[in-house]
């Protein structure tokens, strides 16, 4: 029995290491996971703190979720977040914290101010398609 409740112990604790891999499709499509409404595209500089906070549970975040609510991070906020504010001003454990930051946070901001740029060298308005 008590093996049983060992292998079952294991199991659980690969289910988590699952929830934050690279692998994890919802966290690796065309737009770098750009919305957490589905397929309609929303820019993150418009998301609410509700938006982030969606977001980081999509892609396999909930508890670190959290955080970002109550410290009412939006969008605009989350686009200007250097790495010490989220390894150190969000209160979550190092290993979330550096995923968030560099395979999420980063790639929002880095795909952002990529399209505002070459919007902006075109002399076009960034424009949102719902």
């Amino acid at each position: 029995m008590e093996t049983g409740e060992k292998e079952e112990e294991g199991q659980g604790g690969e289910e988590e290491e699952k929830d934050n891999d690279d692998d994890d499709p919802r966290s690796s499509d065309e737009d770098g996971g750009l919305s957490p409404f589905g397929s309609t595209r929303v820019s993150p500089v418009d998301w609410t703190v509700s938006d982030v906070a969606s977001y980081f549970t999509a892609v396999g975040f909930p508890e670190q979720a959290a955080a970002f609510r109550t410290q009412e991070i939006d969008g605009k906020s989350l686009l200007l977040m250097q790495r010490n504010d989220v390894l150190t001003g969000l209160s979550i454990k190092l290993g979330p914290a550096l995923k968030i930051y560099e395979r999420h946070i980063k790639v929002l901001q880095k795909t952002h101010f990529e399209d505002n740029d070459s919007s902006s060298k075109h002399g076009s308005a960034f424009v949102l398609s719902v």
